[in-house]
């Protein structure tokens, strides 16, 4: 029998409670059907009247007595391995209890230094490819009329030449920028990723997601962007094994959010508000199992988003 168990009332998490005590809060009426419970190896809150055993309805009878310890056991009856295990393979399982360890699972590191050279190497190609535009639409024109009035092949290709580097620097700086565009999505996803265990207010795919909804998005942005770092700091400070954790500033997020509307600001925000985001995901691509029992069932990485 489970020594470890947890009630939920009114939003509050009550205990460790041995089995015992269980079943006395249960027979004295402080736990009903409907309250939910929790113990290791569960992966998510049950309602009372699931956990068998715990109510004399639905206690085995007197004959089976001797089996009742195993009857109480959820890992026994759902075949589960403990709650580290399951969050590994599933970091979307129910949240973990404040306070209690941190699940392990894998997740891929974030190179801000990728985001940061294509994102400047957009910007930079799009800029020079967009000022020169209007020396090359001169330049052609003065081919034209050289063509027209007998000029050397010469002078013709140079004019083209220009005309053709110009196209290839702005089509260098639009792969660029959707390249960046396309990291700082997937950068989103897996920091909302690393907190779906600490009962993350949405998914990554709804975060992500959802920014590409016309008009919702310009609500949505503030639960995506500026509600990760709210988030963020709440587990971080919830669980003892992640007290290394780096801190989000919400006031860095929250710029950025306002900047969307005022680009020059949201321009200047990016930087320190993907530096923070790639940190903060390196933190737990950079752990390690600490129980050695439990690896085999780790999220294996295939470079994808998470």
């Amino acid at each position: 029998m489970s020594d470890q168990w947890f009630v939920n009332s009114n939003d509050q998490q009550l205990g460790p409670y041995t089995g015992q005590q269980l079943v006395e809060f249960a027979q004295q009426g402080n736990i009903v059907a409907e309250t939910f419970v929790w113990t290791e190896g569960m992966a998510e809150w049950l309602p009372a009247s699931q956990i068998p055993g715990l109510f004399p309805a639905a206690a085995p009878v007197q004959a089976a007595a001797a089996t009742t310890s195993a009857a109480w056991n959820p890992n026994a009856k759902r075949g589960l391995a403990t709650r580290a295990a399951v969050a590994a393979v599933n970091p979307y399982a129910a949240a973990v209890p404040a306070g209690g360890d941190y699940p392990f699972f894998k997740v891929n590191p974030a190179s801000f230094g990728l985001w940061l050279g294509t994102f400047i190497g957009g910007f930079v190609f799009t800029i020079i490819g967009m000022v020169l535009i209007i020396p090359a639409l001169l330049m052609g024109a003065m081919a034209t009329a050289a063509v027209s009035a007998g000029a050397s092949g010469a002078e013709v290709a140079g004019a083209a030449s220009v005309g053709a580097g110009i196209v290839i620097m702005l089509i260098l700086g639009i792969i660029a920028s959707i390249f960046s565009a396309i990291l700082f999505y997937i950068y989103i996803y897996r920091a909302w990723f690393c907190l779906q265990p600490g009962g993350a207010q949405t998914s990554p795919g709804k975060a992500v997601g959802f920014l590409f909804i016309p008009l919702f998005n310009i609500y949505w942005i503030f639960v995506a962007i500026n509600g990760l770092p709210k988030n963020w700091n709440r587990v971080v400070s919830s669980h003892p094994n992640l007290v290394g954790a780096p801190k989000l500033s919400e006031t860095v997020f929250l710029l950025f959010c306002i900047g969307v509307f005022i680009a020059p600001l949201a321009l200047v925000m990016v930087f320190p508000m993907m530096s923070q985001m790639c940190k903060a995901i390196n933190f737990f691509a950079s752990r390690r199992d600490p129980n050695v029992a439990t690896s085999a069932f780790a999220r294996p990485s295939f470079g994808g988003l998470r």
